[in-house]
């Protein structure tokens, strides 16, 4: 199979700025392949993330620290809590109930216990866990419905720049999706120096990137230094 010089540029455009062709997509690009990718950066608030937004960053740490709070509750309650018997090994239980019950004439039934204890209810996914997982799907939704993704590429290259780790706490898996929504996606079609600007305002929410910024000393402290 002979592969055009326009289809050729067409898989460039897809594979090497975008997030991969789909069924289509290189017929529909092929005419005018540039085009179809510059198309993308030109379409208005392309980064944005609007169908549903997660909730922003200061909901986001409220729920989180509220979540807090009521674990600590339970926690002191727990602890405060008269002991209880300690519970049957479960190999005794099994025995219990496949022991002959005694019935009220007497007699000696071998039917299985009907008394099982209930099993208790899982419990609830942490706020940041839930916070996080409607972060990544937000984020998938957009990639999906990119038509390109070479928006979406330049997001992931900026985000993984200033360095956003969810590694290093709860905070910080708590921050990392609305750092990426709210310094990233609004200014990555901008000026870099906006986008800066906007990284490090966003940044005090809960000293999301991990970046350490080394500035060299300027005329004046170097003067100091050489006076003390």
């Amino acid at each position: 199979m002979v592969i055009g010089r326009n289809q050729a540029e067409a898989v460039t455009a897809f594979n090497q700025f975008g997030l991969g062709a789909r069924p289509g997509d290189l017929e529909a690009a092929a005419a005018d392949p540039r085009g179809f990718l510059l198309e993308e950066l030109w379409a208005a608030n392309a980064a944005l993330i609007h169908d549903p937004a997660p909730p922003s960053g200061l909901m986001a740490f409220e729920a989180y620290y509220l979540d807090q709070q009521q674990q600590r509750a339970r926690r002191m309650k727990a602890a405060m809590a008269p002991p209880r018997v300690a519970a049957m090994p479960a190999a005794a239980q099994v025995a219990l109930s496949m022991a002959p019950a005694v019935t009220a004439s007497g007699a000696t039934s071998t039917a299985p216990s009907e008394d099982k204890p209930a099993k208790p209810e899982p419990p609830k996914p942490p706020a940041e866990q839930v916070l996080f997982r409607a972060e990544a799907e937000a984020r998938m939704r957009k990639q999906l419905q990119a038509r390109v993704g070479f928006v979406e590429r330049l997001v992931a290259f900026w985000s993984n720049h200033f360095a956003v780790s969810v590694a290093k706490s709860n905070e910080l898996r708590v921050a990392t999706g609305p750092f990426e929504r709210e310094a990233i996606r609004p200014n990555i079609l901008g000026k870099f120096s906006a986008l800066l600007r906007a990284a490090r305002a966003t940044r005090p929410l809960s000293s999301i990137s991990t970046t350490r910024t080394r500035l060299a000393p300027t005329p004046r402290q170097e003067n100091s230094r050489g006076e003390a």
